[in-house]
This record gives structure tokens, C-alpha cells and sequence, in this order.
């Protein structure tokens, strides 16, 4: 520290080098070194490991440490400031929301497009003889074209529509992913990712039963244990 204070630019610089070709030490896990989180007197009791995190549960606190991801990589709450323990299915509700208007307008499209004919009703138009008549004729056509085109262009615009909206479906399908929230009381719940093989482990269940309170029972069978022992 004071030779950076000191040794001006040149110094400043070797020993900034040196710092950064240093090996890294942040290479451990912390799920290896539960113990050096824990306070005076706590004690881990039972560890769940899921497929995105590691769930330590303590005498006093639930500890979640998740693998990966964006956000905390560690959180933890007293045992009981957690007052449930459910897995939820999270999903984007804007894209619903957007499909629904993209297939309202869609349909609508279609059904426009195919319950009218436009450029028929204009083909049908009978002119009386005259010598405007060869003028109006070929307007006639060139209206009975743009009719046609248009009417063409709102099929085409009703099918590109209900193509869109099934894409918005099948991604807001894929958004849709299972969550084991932890409910706490007085801050932001803790949400883990979890998998089939999670469920089909039983873990959310087994956490449940783990961080609720011991029943009298097994509390006292607990109590007399710590008594003999000490």
C-alpha cells in the first residue's frame, strides 16, 4: 500500500501488473464452506441440493446458493421469515397479451378477405353506351385491378398476422419455466430454478419439511440427545 502511495507512476504501474498476473483465490465453492457463514451456535442440519442450487438448512436460517445465472448467488433468510415453500410456473403475460391482439387482427383480416370481393362488385358494373364509355371502361378496369390487389394484400396481411401470433405463442411456450419460491416475510422471496428431476426427486417437498418446525415430538427426542451427549 505504500509503495503505491509513493513510488509515483513507474511504481504504480509494476505493481498494478503484478496484481493482475496474481493466480485467482475466489476459486472455491461456498457450498464446501458452509461453516464459515454460520454464526456462534447455528448448525447445518440438512442440505438439499437441486439441480441450480444447494439448499443448507440450518437451526436458525435457510441458505440458498444457486449455480448459475444472473442475480444474487447467495441468499438466505431466518426459518421463520419463510412462511411457504411452492413451485410456481413463471411466463412473460405481455406476450399473451400481444398474441391475442396480433391474432385478433389476424382473423379479423381473414375474414374480411374471403366474406368479401370487392374487385367482383366492381366487375359487375354495367355502363351505358356512349362516347365516355371506352374511358370509363378502362377506369373500371384499373379500379377492378387495385380491388383485386387489395383484396389479395388483406389475405395475405391475415395469414403474415396468425403466422406472427402462433411465433408470440411458441415463445412465450418456451418463456414459461418452474420455479421453487421460497415465501418471505418482510423481503423479496427467493425463486430456484428447478427441473423434472428435481419434482420427480420429492426435493420441494423434502425442503418444506425441513425448514418448518420440528414437531414436539422429535424436539424433545432432539433436546435429550444434546443433554446426554453433553
Amino acid at each position: 500500500m505504500y509503495r503505491l502511495a509513493f513510488a509515483g507512476s513507474d511504481g504504480r504501474r509494476e505493481l498494478l501488473a503484478g496484481w493482475s498476473q496474481r493466480p485467482s483465490t475466489m476459486g472455491g465453492s461456498w457450498t464446501e464452506n458452509v461453516d464459515e457463514l454460520l454464526f456462534d451456535g447455528e448448525r447445518e442440519q440438512q442440505r438439499v441440493a437441486l439441480e441450480a442450487a444447494t439448499v443448507v438448512v440450518t437451526n436458525h436460517r435457510v441458505l440458498v446458493f444457486r449455480h448459475g445465472g444472473d442475480g444474487s448467488k447467495y441468499r438466505h433468510a431466518d426459518r421463520p421469515n419463510v412462511t411457504r415453500v411452492s413451485v410456481d410456473v413463471e411466463s412473460a403475460p405481455g406476450q399473451l397479451l400481444w398474441m391475442t391482439i396480433v391474432l385478433l387482427f389476424g382473423t379479423g383480416l381473414l375474414l374480411v378477405a374471403t366474406t368479401t370481393n370487392l374487385a367482383a362488385a366492381v366487375g359487375g358494373v354495367a355502363l351505358d353506351g356512349g362516347g365516355l364509355s371506352g374511358i370509363a371502361a378502362s377506369a373500371l378496369a384499373v379500379v377492378e385491378t387495385l380491388l383485386t390487389v387489395f383484396d389479395l394484400s388483406l389475405l395475405a396481411g391475415g395469414i403474415a398476422l396468425v403466422l406472427v401470433a402462433a411465433v408470440i405463442f411458441i415463445r412465450y411456450v418456451r418463456s414459461r419455466s418452474r420455479q421453487l419460491v421460497l415465501r418471505i416475510s418482510g423481503d423479496d422471496d427467493i425463486h430456484v430454478p428447478v427441473t423434472d428431476a428435481d419434482l420427480e426427486a420429492g426435493r420441494p417437498e423434502t425442503l418444506e419439511d425441513v425448514i418448518g418446525p420440528e414437531p414436539a415430538s422429535d424436539a424433545a427426542d432432539t433436546a435429550a440427545a444434546v443433554e446426554e451427549s453433553g
